[in-house]
């Protein structure tokens, strides 16, 4: 074993010489992710595949760090990650504590528990099957100008209200302001998210279930 100290910042580490002779060297001192983020445990990746949490992990910081990603998406630009999940370490942890982490193709969610959140932490994000984030899921940015729930019927000059069910779109009438279209909605899909909630409750974190039971649909979200 040879010891090693990166001069940069002082790092010291203990590698054999076939590591030194491979070049794979690395300063844990450093993030290695967007900046932000340390990849600071060994099997983050096995071959070419990442692990569950490493994928998560990674996925969550290219979120909020990434400039091309934050272009892109533009609801992640206010977006940012606690200072203890920028230790994979501790993401993985925690994933590994949670309702729903060993659930294929649950999603991880930053703002059911704390609704409007933007930041990713231990205390404000959970695991929630597809059906639930796609539900609570505002789209602000995308919709524009109108309230959630509400389209302009340019040929008709008025206002519907709609919804999204079982990945269908059905209508709620035609309106003449979207005030008018948007309080027509505000009680089927709160009325929606409630039966989802009790369709998965119990496999959702109680948390969840309680939340999804108090939310609510405003006008300004």
């Amino acid at each position: 074993q040879v010891v090693i100290m990166f001069l940069n910042t002082g790092f010291i580490t203990e590698e054999s010489m076939g590591v030194i002779r491979s070049g794979h060297i690395r300063d844990s001192s450093l993030p290695t992710t967007c900046g932000f983020g340390y990849i600071d445990i060994e099997g983050a990746s096995i071959g070419r595949n990442m692990t569950k949490e490493y994928q998560l992990w990674n996925n969550m910081i290219n979120r909020c760090y990434n400039e091309v990603t934050r272009q892109n998406h533009l609801s992640y630009v206010d977006c940012s990650v606690s200072d203890e999940w920028k230790y994979l370490s501790k993401f993985k942890d925690w994933c590994n504590k949670q309702i729903g982490f060993d659930q294929e193709g649950w999603c991880l969610d930053k703002d059911i528990l704390v609704k409007g959140n933007k930041v990713y932490s231990p205390e404000t994000c959970c695991f929630v099957p597809p059906e639930i984030n796609c539900a609570v899921t505002n789209n602000k940015i995308v919709r524009g100008q109108f309230p959630q729930g509400v389209i302009y019927n340019c040929t008709k000059t008025r206002y519907r209200a709609r919804i999204k069910r079982s990945n269908k779109w059905q209508s709620l009438g035609a309106y003449d302001t979207p005030e008018e279209a948007f309080y027509a909605y505000k009680p089927i899909k709160e009325s929606h998210i409630k039966s989802l909630a009790n369709k998965w409750k119990d496999q959702i974190d109680p948390r969840v279930y309680e939340a999804l039971m108090n939310w609510t649909i405003e006008i300004t979200d």
